[in-house]
């Protein structure tokens, strides 16, 4: 229960002139009005919610009180305690909160046990698993949602809701629909929830939706000012504030057009933004606009990869594997934490692995820590093994706009002799070549006719490839290497040409 009502109720305990005005509120909005000219400013919001705490939690006890000591005029059952009109209206954004949260884990929670649940023309849902089933898929198919609603009203146990829900599509495309909601209540849970809308333009945007559709469309074809709802819903409803204050963020505020919530902080909001702004340059491979979210000394880290350390690194990191191994393609926050320069997502990433093609999603959760508007630490946590179950083909590259330096060794040998070889040599390379400072990377090749090994190696600088072939390096080599006297040279790169896709 909110410190406004509670200091209202309160006074109005000591001050018999407030408690005769209150009596005189025949409407939620005369009640919020004598309140706050009594000193007591609240919201609809904030009285709703609490009528129906009352409601919850007396409501049984009051009416079991009643019949016995209150029967009615006709003197055929107990007199009835109905319930207080707006609780089920305030139930209803609760559940429109969930949605436009993707928590379809939460939005189930609303439900009977044995409730109807049927969306336009799909396949009617008559327990709470399969609803979640419906909302989780939906979800994953669009940015964000948003009810605009024009008007939501009680009937006795139903409510009923006329509106335009907003989709955000994942090609960032923008439909609103018109669509009318009847829910019916039992207690404090929806029994029946019937969704009527054509929702096919979601996923088909050659399909034309005309402006006029929409259910805000007044009398000569006008459109009349949008009500914003569930935006004051998440800004003012104390439930809502701590769903978000819980990382349950409207996707609408972080991936469809990134509207505000309330009032939040100037410095919070515009780093949030970043991070956001931040994600997208990557995606677009448009580094130069990486680097500007970035601060000189960055530290970026994947899990208990090698760390990497100032702009030009962390940009080559993502640039070379992007072309060898897999592109980020996109990712679906769940929750978001904000503390002082401090800002937790997490998240699914999705992935195009570049060897096979094959679509990939990791669950992983990203921590930044920021300067201003800029990213000084990247430290992100993540099982990688769906890479591995995918397929990785990696694609060996030379480093570019990087100092790097191949190695190419020709090994001759006898057709009888070339599957010994390779083995040994995958082997060296596996147990201790990798393992060298400086070591980048090797491709082994094998002549087709049996008759030669080539090996491509690249090395950070000669001295690092000098170190891996002298002193006490030397013994831990194959002996066969000392048979077939390998032909090794350093090279340096002229030209690099590479597939545009």
């Amino acid at each position: 229960m909110s410190n406004a009502i509670l200091s209202l109720l309160e006074d109005a305990l000591k001050n018999p002139s407030l408690q005769q005005q209150l009596h005189t509120a025949t409407t939620p909005d005369r009640f919020v009005d004598i309140a706050a000219k009594n000193g007591h400013p609240l919201t609809s919001d904030e009285l709703s919610q609490t009528l129906g705490q009352f409601h919850v939690v007396f409501g049984q006890v009051v009416e079991s009180m009643l019949a016995s000591i209150a029967p009615s005029e006709a003197n055929n059952g107990a007199a009835k305690v109905e319930k207080i009109s707006g609780t089920n209206v305030d139930l209803v954004k609760r559940l429109f909160s969930r949605g436009e949260a993707f928590d379809a884990e939460g939005f189930v929670t609303f439900f009977t046990d044995n409730p109807v649940y049927q969306f336009g023309n799909f396949d009617v849902c008559l327990d709470k698993a399969s609803i979640q089933k419906s909302a989780e898929n939906f979800f994953s198919q669009i940015n964000a949602v948003y009810h605009e609603i024009k008007m939501i009203w009680e009937v006795g146990d139903f409510v009923f809701v006329e509106m335009d829900v907003t989709y955000w599509r994942k090609d960032n495309s923008e439909i609103s629909l018109p669509c009318t909601d009847i829910f019916r209540v039992e207690g404090d849970k929806f029994s029946e929830l019937r969704i009527f809308m054509d929702v096919n333009p979601v996923f088909d945007s050659s399909i034309p939706v005309p402006p006029s559709a929409s259910v805000l469309t007044a009398s000569e074809g006008k459109t009349v000012l949008p009500p914003g709802t569930m935006k004051q819903h998440f800004a003012e409803h104390p439930e809502a504030k701590q769903r978000v204050a819980d990382g349950y963020i409207p996707k609408w505020a972080i991936a469809g057009p990134e509207w505000t919530i309330g009032k939040p902080d100037a410095k919070s909001s515009e780093q949030l933004q970043a991070v956001g702004e931040l994600s997208r340059a990557v995606m677009a491979q448009n580094w130069a606009k990486v680097k500007s979210y970035l601060t000189d000394d960055i530290f970026y880290k994947v899990g208990s990869g090698e760390a990497r350390y100032g702009k030009q690194e962390v940009v080559d990191f993502f640039a070379n594997t992007f072309k060898t191994t897999a592109v980020f393609t996109g990712h679906k926050p769940r929750k978001i934490w904000q503390e002082p320069d401090i800002i937790t997502i997490e998240m699914d990433a999705y992935y195009e692995m570049v060897g096979t093609g094959k679509k990939v999603t990791i669950a992983c959760c990203d921590i930044y820590r920021l300067r201003g508007n800029k990213v000084s630490e990247w430290r992100v946590y993540a099982d990688m093994s769906p890479w591995g179950e995918a397929g990785i083909k990696p694609v060996t590259l030379d480093k570019q706009n990087s100092k790097v330096f191949p190695v190419i060794v020709v090994f001759e040998v006898e057709p009888g002799q070339q599957q010994q070889l390779v083995d040994e040599i995958s082997q060296y390379l596996e147990t201790t070549v990798k393992e060298r400072p400086g070591f980048i990377s090797s491709s082994l090749h094998r002549s087709v006719d049996g008759t030669r090994v080539v090996n491509y190696a690249q090395w950070e600088s000669p001295e690092f490839f000098q170190a891996s072939i002298t002193g006490a390096m030397r013994s831990l080599e194959p002996k066969i290497f000392q048979q077939l006297s390998p032909d090794g040279h350093m090279y340096e790169i002229y030209h690099q040409a590479i597939a545009s896709k």
